[in-house]
């Protein structure tokens, strides 16, 4: 029976969610894709990976290191996966196929929902706690392209800073970070994050709303 892989909008959400907390293993005949999270991100993971493969994907748990994965064996994504990882262009270029902002969507989406974080800064001189929305990665290029989708769907301005860890064989940590009001309203207006999770809710509100 021949594998599915259907280039419809999930995929970009597949491929960015790979990109940030994927790997894969090729093992004799086997193909193997992983993804590890948290059980809400991998649960919507999963439901998007079914879309496009043709079969029912769940997640999983691994209760004695309590982490969350879905894992599957699929040579045709594994190949693509493979192949964009290794040039970043090829996925530019499929993105802008057909409908560009939706797919560009699903990207940030699932690349925020690996590596993406609502952040709270608690300061003493702030009444209400400050919102930020930061995505962090090694890889400096995964950002860079990130920056470039999110100003030409949202119209959003986002900057990349650098984090140095002085410590033996650390690479260098990269921040793409959105702190304006407007632009964190638009972005979680359109991006729907496993990563605001319940317990913020109620901080971002704060913060959009002035305190009120």
């Amino acid at each position: 029976k021949e594998e599915r892989l259907e280039f419809r909008k999930e995929l970009f959400y597949v491929l960015g969610a790979l990109l940030g907390d994927g790997c894969i293993y090729h093992w004799r005949n086997d193909h193997q894709i992983w993804l590890i999270g948290d059980e809400s991100f991998t649960r919507k993971y999963a439901d998007k990976l079914s879309k496009i493969i043709g079969r029912n994907v769940k997640n999983y748990i691994n209760r004695s290191k309590n982490i969350w994965f879905v894992k599957i064996n699929h040579t045709k994504l594994y190949n693509l996966f493979s192949e964009i990882r290794g040039d970043l262009d090829k996925l530019i270029v499929f993105i802008k196929k057909n409908s560009f902002k939706e797919n560009a969507l699903q990207f940030i989406e699932g690349f925020f929902d690996a590596e993406g974080c609502v952040k709270i800064i608690k300061e003493p001189v702030r009444k209400t706690p400050k919102i930020c929305l930061d995505i962090a990665n090694t890889n400096i290029k995964f950002l860079e392209m990130t920056v470039e989708f999110i100003a030409k769907t949202l119209n959003i301005d986002s900057k990349i800073s650098k984090q140095i860890d002085k410590r033996a064989n650390r690479k260098i940590m990269y921040h793409l970070r959105i702190y304006k009001k407007e632009s964190i309203n638009k972005f979680l207006t359109h991006i729907h994050t496993t990563k605001l999770k319940p317990e913020k809710v109620s901080y971002v509100n704060n913060w959009l709303n002035n305190g009120k």
